[in-house]
């Protein structure tokens, strides 16, 4: 078991939602996250941006990739 889950504290873990087309981007975030537990990065394939938040479809569009904080 980790030290996190001993204390009792909430593990942050980190989402990375790469924007379809950046299949560059994608591979190297795979890889440079591969080791770290912590962080899942997906593609996003949805054709519908819709049941985005304007942030992130900014963010898709702007930056090719958005970092989403969750607590589990």
């Amino acid at each position: 078991p980790h030290q996190e889950h001993l204390s009792g504290l909430s593990t942050k873990r980190w989402l990375i939602v790469v924007a379809r087309g950046q299949a560059d981007l994608y591979a190297h975030l795979v890889q440079a996250f591969s080791r770290d537990s912590k962080v899942r990065v997906i593609l996003d394939r949805r054709k519908d941006d819709s049941r985005n938040s304007p942030q992130v479809t900014h963010r898709l569009r702007t930056h090719g990739a958005v970092i989403i904080r969750q607590a589990r």
